[in-house]
């Protein structure tokens, strides 16, 4: 198993999410990559920000895992697994014509498939708050490796759990030089903005 996946930690706290089996023993889930998403929301800035348009950018889960303790939430973990080349321009985002020299600019110039391919995400630690309903609000904190490098990112989770199936969704506003990329520009008037949104909806299920 990568080693990303060994350092899984929380999404967890769906004991909580449902009635449930109380059990001392970890529950593990795998993630569904078709039904999940992580997309990535970039906006523009610059003298001449009217002339661009926003990048929207769908980057599949290759693996992920999330492990639940439902006895004791905070123990639980998740970690994803992304192929750096694999990330998209949404369809219908932006216009046709302009898709295969955004994502070639992003898998060479700003993602550097070539040398650094795959993205790994590990949780290490889980606050746990109410949320009405079903649901469990998290605050899930890990460690992001991109590019070789490890990044520190907080994103809040709204959990719920049936049964052998689980969905997690939230959002986050970030900055692409906490991340340790410089935000692309087009002749230095154009640019991609430093924040953006991390947009997740992951689904997984338990067992075989």
């Amino acid at each position: 198993m990568h080693t990303g996946l060994a350092r899984v930690a929380s999404l967890a706290v769906l004991a909580a999410c449902g009635a449930g089996i109380a059990s001392a023993d970890p529950v593990v889930f795998s993630v569904d990559s078709k039904a999940s998403h992580v997309r990535i929301h970039l906006g523009r800035s610059g003298l001449f920000k009217f002339m661009g348009h926003e990048h929207h950018i769908e980057a599949p889960v290759a693996e992920g895992r999330v492990q639940v303790t439902e006895q004791d939430p905070a123990r639980s973990s998740v970690a994803l697994r992304f192929s750096a080349a694999a990330l998209y321009v949404i369809p219908g985002s932006e216009p046709a014509d302009d898709v295969p020299k955004v994502e070639e600019r992003m898998r060479g110039e700003v993602l550097e498939v070539s040398r650094y391919p795959e993205i790994v995400f590990a949780s290490t630690s889980v606050r746990v708050g109410s949320a009405p309903g079903a649901g469990l609000k998290l605050i899930v904190a890990g460690t992001l490796t991109l590019k070789g490098r490890s990044f520190p990112v907080e994103v809040p989770l709204d959990v719920e759990r049936q049964g052998e199936s689980l969905k997690a969704k939230g959002d986050v506003e970030l900055k692409l030089r906490d991340w340790g990329i410089e935000p692309p520009s087009v002749g230095g008037v154009v640019n991609v903005s430093n924040s953006f949104r991390l947009e997740l909806e992951i689904h997984a299920r338990s067992g075989p």
